[in-house]
């Protein structure tokens, strides 16, 4: 009986599957968050008026990019967020969001 036909290894092939699982339904989990997280929020909304704008197109036309990196925290009275936007026709942008003094504005808008 070798290492890999053990009941042993099995059984620790299961918990390295098992664990691979966990992490990936983690990573889904945190981002599915995140990304609610910002579109409910005050920035989304106007980073979505300031690309819409920009490209003149209608702001519900913008949506989150799935998947990008975004960076959101704020309290009662200061905040940032950066968080990217894309139009239908695949222009993205990179938006900066301020919060001072418990108002937001959009700092810069990059494009990707």
């Amino acid at each position: 009986m070798d290492l890999f036909t053990s009941p042993w290894a099995s059984m620790t092939k299961r918990k390295l599957f098992g664990t691979i699982a966990f992490v990936i339904a983690m990573f889904i989990a945190i981002a599915a968050l995140g990304q609610l997280w910002i579109t409910t929020s005050e920035p989304y909304e106007l980073g979505r008026s300031a690309v819409g704008s920009k490209l003149n197109v209608q702001p519900t036309a913008v949506e989150l990019k799935r998947f990008a990196s975004f960076r959101f925290a704020q309290s009662d009275f200061s905040g940032e967020a950066l968080f990217v936007l894309c139009a239908p026709e695949a222009r993205c942008f990179t938006v900066v969001a301020k919060k001072r003094d418990a108002r937001w504005s959009i700092v810069d808008l990059v494009e990707r």
